[in-house]
């Protein structure tokens, strides 16, 4: 009998199996990280908002006086 060992340390069967199970996580794990970007997108229309409604197309420097 032949086993193949991948270089994760485990047998193929064993593998296939934990990446089974690990399936779920994987799901919620990159279900997590879309709602991270659109929360960070979302924050960053409001600020965007904010900052044309207070200085309009004014840069950082002009409203800071560095120019």
């Amino acid at each position: 009998m032949r086993v193949h060992v991948l270089s994760s340390g485990l047998c193929q069967e064993c593998q296939s199996e934990y990446d089974w199970k690990n399936g779920p996580r994987e799901v919620r794990k990159q279900a997590n990280k879309a709602r991270r970007i659109a929360m960070y997108e979302q924050g960053k229309k409001i600020i965007d908002k904010k900052w044309k409604a207070k200085y309009g197309d004014d840069s950082i420097d002009a409203v800071l006086g560095h120019e």
